[in-house]
């Protein structure tokens, strides 16, 4: 058996190549909250698994990161942040990225969870703490739009359309018996919502 010499060099060289080359990371994250399982879980299952994630005060590997995410942001910090103050290492770390012009977003604003006891004007108060954030590049996360939504409805009517299309939704996919208005059907064209029928 003989072997050739120059498919040996090209293998030998391909699997050389192989191992220098770096494996290809993941865009990273930077959480800004210490470690914790249910925050992680809370994170990864609402951002998404495409990420490597960091949290803060961790050693990391990574050049940049591409986003920038609070979990949770309570009263105390939203009100400090507002009018341009941070208490405690991470406060002020989101500050400085924010300085700095960085987008930070974040997962649920804690003045939410009073929405059944606060006095209206308390809780417009952080109503508008959250738009002052905002345009400081402090931004609620918004959740991927999924690229099709599958309606199990007999009758599509234009506000299942319009409710598509204000997720986000590309495509409709309704039942193959299904019934479509006129005024879904006028909808769909509009805000060029595809409708598709399932088999």
């Amino acid at each position: 058996m003989s072997i050739d010499i120059n498919e040996l060099v090209q293998s030998i060289a391909a699997e050389v190549l192989k191992q220098l080359k770096p494996e290809a990371q993941k865009p990273c994250v930077l959480v800004l909250a210490e470690r914790d399982c249910l925050v992680a879980d809370k994170v990864s299952s609402m951002v998404g698994g495409e990420y490597e994630y960091y949290f803060f005060g961790e050693e990391h590997n990574c050049i940049e990161f591409c986003r920038y995410i609070i979990p949770s942001l309570c009263v105390c910090e939203m009100s400090d942040l507002a009018v341009g103050k941070a208490h405690g290492m991470i406060m002020t770390e989101v500050l400085r990225l924010l300085l700095l012009g960085n987008k930070v977003e974040v997962l649920s604003f804690g003045y939410e969870d009073y929405n059944q006891t606060a006095p209206g004007p308390l809780y417009a108060l952080y109503q508008k703490h959250e738009e002052t954030l905002k345009g400081f590049g402090l931004e609620r996360f918004q959740p991927k739009a999924p690229e099709s939504l599958k309606i199990r409805e007999s009758l599509i009517t234009e506000k299942v359309v319009s409710d598509a299309a204000g997720s986000g939704a590309k495509e409709l996919v309704v039942l193959s018996a299904a019934m479509l208005t006129p005024l879904a059907e006028e909808a769909a064209k509009e805000l060029n919502i595809n409708i598709s029928k399932s088999l």
